[in-house]
């Protein structure tokens, strides 16, 4: 009985890793030697790593820092396939716990951001995708971490192509002016989430979009740093 149980668990990936899919352990979880398993990046800034400064304008302001939890691996790949594209959507409080972790080390000698938005979606692509993704993750970042999450604080104003089906340049002429800051924030701290952060392109056109409305910093979340897409 319990032997049927358990396949019949495993048919509906209830209870089972979801990186390697046979140990069995609590729902939406990772078994102790996938998680051990996982290529996870130093708590440090990880902007030096990339070739951002080429892309921006003159006068253009910078995030402050730039964090990625994990590394673009094939177990991650995996989990960012099945988060995005296979509609699992359970895998956020997965996904946003490994990147609250990340946070607080590398925010353990000074003060978190001030509040939380997500990098935005076309109403398109939330239609066609069936959920909100980076809202998703930025939610459960801000009960793990106790910021405020600021609900439709960026709006995509208008669509571009898929980030993984262009090329690097390409991305850059892309996000230029994509986005725009609701709210003000006005001598706020803010943190952009975002699932994963390759050319920085997205995420420029994020901050650009709060500098403009007083944002005093912006900082730069994604659960995978892509250093060599």
């Amino acid at each position: 009985m319990l032997a049927f149980l358990r396949r019949l668990a495993n048919a509906f990936e209830l209870g089972t890793c979801w990186s390697c899919g046979y140990s069995c352990v609590g729902a939406n979880s990772l078994c102790r030697d996938c998680d051990n398993a996982l290529p996870r990046w130093y708590p440090r800034c990880c902007q030096h790593l990339s070739d951002i400064e080429q892309h921006i304008s003159e006068g253009q302001r910078l995030c402050r820092y730039w964090y990625g939890a994990l590394r673009w691996e094939p177990q991650v790949q995996q989990l960012i396939t099945l988060f995005k594209f296979r509609n699992k959507a359970e895998l956020a409080p997965l996904l946003a716990n490994q990147l609250a972790a990340h946070l607080l080390l590398c925010y353990r000698e000074q003060a978190l951001p001030d509040c939380i938005v997500a990098v935005p979606m076309t109403q398109q692509a939330w239609r066609r995708r069936g959920f909100h993704q980076t809202a998703l993750l930025a939610r459960y970042l801000s009960a793990a971490l106790k910021i405020p999450y600021i609900n439709g604080g960026l709006r995509k104003i208008r669509s571009v192509p898929m980030q993984h089906m262009t090329s690097q340049s390409s991305r850059w002429d892309n996000s230029r002016r994509s986005q725009l800051a609701l709210k003000d924030f006005s001598g706020c701290t803010v943190a952009v989430v975002d699932d994963v952060l390759s050319t920085g392109a997205t995420m420029m056109a994020a901050a650009d979009a709060l500098y403009k409305k007083g944002a005093k910093a912006v900082d730069a979340w994604a659960v995978v740093y892509n250093q060599h897409d």
